[in-house]
């Protein structure tokens, strides 16, 4: 079963995952200015035709993914690869970002944050597929031997962005949106979760 086709009834049953709303930032944020090559990427972004996920991700999801390896050069990028986490058939899937807490790798090692795009639809129907690849991320870490057991994830439509927190089968989803027109803030969260996972 891929990513996509989950909810979370689904994920309670088979897993045992439950989720809850709370603010998840209410403190330790600080806002991050966007670079100049950020600030021109989304202003001709905006200015381009977004009528198909594709067009939004490539306009205005991927430039800032990209500031973030810009700013943090101790995570890699990865953008549509496979997360199957073996003996699990339903855990099966590409995300469509995930950033690693690992430099220069050439696949996924100890993933920290999955991001997945709503199909130009309301970005609360992506919910399920974040928390399943959020789950997938979790249960890599493990085998890999990760001590670390919080993954964070966001659903976005590249125009808001809503945040989730994975933590000991308990999914948070953050009350709170944050917004393409707010990218300090926007940046500051991404900020904070790579640095928290920062080895060393």
């Amino acid at each position: 079963m891929a990513y996509s086709n989950f909810t979370f009834t689904k994920l309670k049953l088979q897993y045992g995952i439950e989720q809850e709303s709370t603010y998840l930032f209410t403190e330790g944020i600080t806002e991050i200015q966007p670079s100049q090559y950020l600030l021109d990427d989304i202003a001709i972004g905006k200015e381009m035709p977004l009528y198909s996920e594709k067009a939004k991700s490539e306009a205005l999801i991927f430039p800032i993914i990209k500031e973030l390896k810009r700013s943090y050069k101790h995570i890699s990028i990865f953008s549509g690869y496979s997360l199957n986490i073996e003996g699990d058939p339903n855990l099966s899937g590409a995300p469509d970002f995930m950033v690693s807490a690992k430099p220069n790798i050439i696949e996924p090692q100890y993933p920290i944050f999955c991001l997945v795009e709503s199909k130009n639809k309301a970005a609360e129907e992506g919910f399920a597929q974040c928390a399943a690849e959020m789950y997938a991320a979790s249960l890599l870490n493990a085998q890999l031997g990760a001590a670390k057991e919080t993954i964070y994830g966001a659903v976005t439509n590249a125009f808001d962005w809503i945040f989730l927190k994975l933590e000991h089968k308990i999914v948070y989803v953050d009350i709170n949106r944050y917004y393409l027109n707010e990218l300090p803030k926007l940046l500051g969260i991404l900020g904070f979760i790579v640095q928290e996972n920062k080895e060393g």
